[in-house]
């Protein structure tokens, strides 16, 4: 489902899908690819780790001191004990006879491993005061421990039982370490830890399959303008063959003294011409998406190219009795641009406004300046666009619904071309409709900076 709407995203950007198909055949542009992805997944992936174990190492902590002074207790309540220890053999003894019994029984008790070293230490001769209490000074240097390999562990930790010892004599102190701790607490995010290898592992495999089906997207759609490409330059050769042997068959006598004739090479013209336009549009559409495309551009005057594409539609728009209204309110009405694709990029909105409206079609033209963008409102009281269509409007070879009207010809590239031709300039294109009241086409493109 994940890849399914990437691929779907993709696509219905056509401008972004062609950009980056040519990028993503590279191979070694998707091999890094796939391997920054991958880095980016164990980052994230790291620090949620990292505050899980110090999460789970605070709450060890806290459980371990809690522990020392029951241990503590438990050791200095025998007095007679206690009192007998009046050299650091005796008390390495006792600690050695006792601390395990005690520091066993408290750790299974309390879920911590009882894989731990011990020491015994001296409590300084001297005392310190603090605030104006006097209090005994940890002398670091160990006597004896239960593992010399560890002793810098044991120095280290603060995890201590001291004030052992009779009154008025050496008091000592017992140091207790865990090096099996951290392995403890792994074993305890193990669960957690196979988990996030398991997403991370899923999320590189979902985007190698994502990036796969990417680089067949990618061929496939090359396949397809080569193929078009291919197809349109052909079919140029016969048409234009087509238009220069009907002009001939029209320039001849007899055909031109019978009328039937005569109709029947001018069916032929018109039908040449449309599919002939429609080849080119064909073409120029598919060399804006590859960027081949060089665009003549210097000054246009909107609203002069508005009124010629308006003028062109004279015929159909007396024989509907159609209404076509123009406001050129815009103060600011040249642009920077390509006249020829300009000037049918506005024929295609009026043409769609035409076909998808019943007779007669009103329809309005409006200019207005926002910024430093001129805003062309082209509005109609057609049939209007229902919401699945509007986000597939601009698609190349997709037609929407045509409701009741079902002699609406045409092959699905005019709003594509138009939006094309439109970001092209720099500018966009969108739409406002409703079902049964109408659309209106809002194209923003920047202004010349030379009208100024």
């Amino acid at each position: 489902m994940l890849t399914g709407c990437y691929t779907e995203f993709f696509q219905s950007r056509s401008g972004v899908y062609y950009r980056m198909k040519f990028w993503l055949l590279r191979r070694n542009s998707f091999f890094y690819l796939i391997l920054a992805a991958f880095v980016v997944m164990v980052f994230v992936e790291w620090p949620l780790l990292n505050s899980a174990y110090k999460g789970k190492e605070k709450d060890f902590n806290d459980k371990l001191f809690l522990v020392a002074p029951f241990i503590q207790e438990t050791l200095v309540k025998d007095t007679v004990a206690m009192n007998a220890l009046t050299s650091d053999s005796a008390v390495i003894d006792f600690v050695r006879t006792h601390l395990t019994k005690q520091a066993d029984s408290f750790f299974v008790q309390n879920n911590i491993p009882v894989g731990y070293v011990y020491a015994v230490g001296k409590l300084a001769d001297t005392k310190e005061y603090y605030n104006g209490k006097s209090r005994f000074r940890i002398n670091p240097n160990l006597i004896w421990s239960s593992d010399p390999s560890e002793n810098k562990g044991l120095a280290d930790t603060r995890l201590a039982v001291s004030h052992i010892g009779p009154k008025n004599a050496d008091v000592y102190y017992v140091k207790i370490f865990l090096p099996s701790k951290p392995a403890f607490l792994f074993k305890q995010l193990l669960p957690l830890v196979i988990l996030s290898g398991i997403s991370i592992l899923l999320l590189f495999v979902c985007f190698l399959i994502l990036i796969s089906i990417i680089r067949k997207q990618s061929a496939l759609a090359l396949a397809k303008e080569d193929f078009i490409n291919n197809m349109t330059h052909e079919l140029k050769t016969p048409l234009f063959t087509i238009s220069i042997a009907s002009k001939m068959l029209a320039a001849q006598e007899p055909i031109r003294q019978n009328e039937k004739y005569v109709s029947y090479i001018e069916s032929i013209q018109e039908e040449t011409a449309r599919l002939t336009q429609l080849v080119d549009k064909v073409l120029e559409t598919s060399a804006l998406d590859t960027e081949q495309m060089q665009l003549d551009k210097k000054q246009v005057d909107l609203h002069l190219a508005i009124r010629a594409a308006v003028k062109s539609f004279d015929l159909i728009r007396k024989e509907q009795g159609a209404s076509i209204e123009f406001y050129p309110t815009a103060l600011i009405h040249m642009i920077n641009g390509d006249e020829t694709h300009i000037n049918a990029a506005i024929r295609s909105l009026l043409d769609n406004a035409f076909k998808y409206s019943k007779e007669p079609a009103q329809i309005t033209i409006t200019t207005t300046n926002q910024g430093k963008n001129i805003q062309l409102s082209i509005a109609d009281k057609g049939i209007g666009i229902d919401l699945e269509t509007k986000h597939q409007l601009f698609d190349r070879f997709f037609r929407g619904h045509t409701g009741n009207l079902h002699d609406v010809k045409g092959y699905g590239i005019g709003l594509s071309y138009v939006k094309a031709i439109v970001e092209a300039h720099g500018g966009s294109i969108s739409v406002k409709s409703k079902v049964g009241e109408g659309s209106e086409f809002i194209l923003i493109l920047p202004y010349s900076y030379g009208d100024r």
